[in-house]
């Protein structure tokens, strides 16, 4: 273990296997973060001493001008010996479950749409997150990526995921391949992520794009369970291509018990479907809800140019930040 002191705001230790952003969070300090894999920036520090191995210098995370001023992403940064950095802490970011490492097993598998399959995942201990948040899968020592719960936080220490196949993706296929994933070592990192439930007294909007569906679909079950919560209304925008990239609303009822709580309103961007409505699903939401949304509490999870849309209309609405939550991926 090194000593990793924060100039001017404490200090923590990082295992030398460990980056130095998951090091920190792991003993409760509010380092900056969003993505965890190097395409934010939000974790961006510089080393005022000492030694960092840094694990992907090109990560799109960094400008030019970051790394002419010798800045790195905290996320990619494992410690090779004591060092002093500068980051500024975001009391936000302080962890309220602390994340950790643990070996899982693959129990279940069963496809939810043409290209989503969902994983059950079995640890030793009780499975503890927060709705909305989201784990980091490492798959035989070698793949790394984020993935969202789509469950709910359980004694049982089930860890469900939902998982969109990616062309050409290294982890998406393994997953998919039932030969490889049977005989696949997996542990889970978490949790981490900011876009989780809050219990605030605004009705909520869930706005789910392709692999945004899994934290979504927790949020909405969050809200079904929570005391605090058993008055809101939920509007579950769901959006995508085509029609089987869209869940039935039987199969959302099914999932989420919200019962009349629930409003389901798909949409396809690509094809005209009787009874769907068609245009991008940030269109969709103002022409349903329109100056009412400024009264909601908003929550969206799917590709980055939804993400950034649905963050432009908020803005433009005039909804103040802190009632939009997501977290960015790339």
């Amino acid at each position: 273990m090194y000593k990793i002191q924060i100039e001017g705001q404490g200090e923590f230790h990082c295992a030398a296997d460990d980056v130095l952003l998951r090091g920190g969070l792991r003993q409760g300090l509010g380092l900056p973060y969003e993505c965890n894999a190097g395409g934010c920036g939000t974790c961006k520090i510089e080393v005022l001493s000492g030694e960092v191995d840094n694990l992907w210098a090109e990560a799109p995370g960094l400008s030019d001008r970051d790394k002419r001023k010798g800045r790195l992403l905290a996320c990619q940064c494992r410690p090779k010996s004591d060092c002093v950095i500068k980051v500024r802490l975001d009391e936000k970011c302080t962890p309220k479950i602390l994340p950790k490492q643990q070996a899982v097993k693959l129990k279940y598998v069963q496809p939810i749409t043409h290209d989503i399959l969902e994983i059950h995942l079995q640890s030793e201990k009780p499975a503890q997150f927060i709705p909305g948040q989201y784990a980091l899968l490492s798959v035989n020592q070698q793949l790394l990526r984020a993935y969202s719960m789509s469950n709910l936080p359980n004694d049982e220490g089930m860890w469900v995921f939902q998982i969109r196949r990616v062309v050409d993706g290294k982890m998406t296929n393994l997953l998919f391949d039932e030969q490889q994933r049977q005989s696949a070592v997996i542990q889970i990192d978490g949790p981490y992520g900011l876009a989780h439930l809050q219990e605030q007294p605004r009705p909520i909007v869930c706005v789910a794009g392709g692999s945004g569906l899994a934290p979504m679909l927790a949020i909405a079950r969050g809200v079904a369970v929570n005391p605090q919560l058993q008055n809101h209304k939920v509007w579950f925008f769901h959006g995508g291509r085509e029609q089987r990239d869209l869940l039935t609303e039987d199969q959302l009822r099914d999932w989420t018990e919200l019962g009349s709580r629930l409003n389901y309103v798909p949409a396809t961007s690509s094809e005209l479907i009787e009874g769907i409505r068609s245009g991008f699903i940030h269109e969709i939401i103002h022409d349903v809800l329109g100056e009412q949304l400024i009264q909601h509490e908003i929550y969206c999870a799917g590709p980055p140019p939804m993400v950034k849309s649905i963050e432009q209309m908020a803005y433009q609405a005039g909804i103040p930040l802190q009632q939009v939550h997501f977290d960015r991926f790339f």
